[in-house]
């Protein structure tokens, strides 16, 4: 299953990671020019992201949004592989909402919610370090290699070599048993990650 998910995946996954780095180059405008109409999708991810997360969350609460959001998303993305077409607008849509929400969380909005209260735990500097690198390495393959089980799922329906319902099965199967995990892990490093930012921010 390994070898189906990382290596029968491989070049289409490097072709997902293209799709993405275009949508957060095609962000950047409308980061720039604020143009709402473009960037009002990750506004209401972002804000929906937010509202679940609450305010002072513990770190299992943000892991938890994390992590269900990430995998419902992920999978949606892949299950979209109808035509390999789907995936592909995915992967750049996606890209460009990255960019959109990394802009607004570098305004605070997020840190002012996450800041630790009380006596929940803050994270040393070096340990959330270590976690937004892990998120990175983790996080961002997962997403390429859903988008690629998406468009290769969207080429074997659409020669006929399989059925979209038995190919999506084969993928779900893998989708559970890899990427979910290796996700939830990605969302307890970024929780982590997250509230010792929010706690660096709130320090004199």
């Amino acid at each position: 299953m390994l070898d189906f998910v990382f290596r029968t995946h491989l070049r289409l996954a490097l072709h997902a990671a293209l799709l993405f780095a275009v949508g957060i180059f095609v962000s950047f405008p409308i980061v720039r020019y604020r143009l709402r109409a473009l960037a009002w999708p990750a506004a209401q991810a972002f804000r929906l992201i937010v509202w679940l997360i609450g305010q002072s969350p513990d770190i299992p609460r943000m892991a938890a949004v994390i992590f269900l959001f990430n995998t419902v998303a992920m999978f949606v993305y892949m299950a979209s592989g109808f035509h390999p077409l789907l995936p592909k607008v995915f992967g750049i849509w996606t890209g460009l909402n990255i960019g959109v929400i990394l802009s607004m969380a570098r305004e605070g909005r997020l840190e002012e919610r996450t800041r630790p209260t009380g006596k929940q735990w803050r994270p040393p500097p070096r340990l959330s370090e270590i976690c937004g690198i892990a998120v990175l390495a983790v996080e961002l393959p997962c997403f390429w290699f859903s988008i690629a089980m998406g468009m290769g799922m969207g080429h074997a329906v659409q020669a006929g070599t399989q059925p979209y319902w038995a190919a999506l099965g084969t993928r779900a199967t893998a989708y559970f048993a890899i990427i979910a995990p290796l996700l939830l892990c990605s969302a307890i490093a970024e929780a982590i990650a997250i509230r010792g930012t929010s706690s660096a921010s709130s320090s004199p």
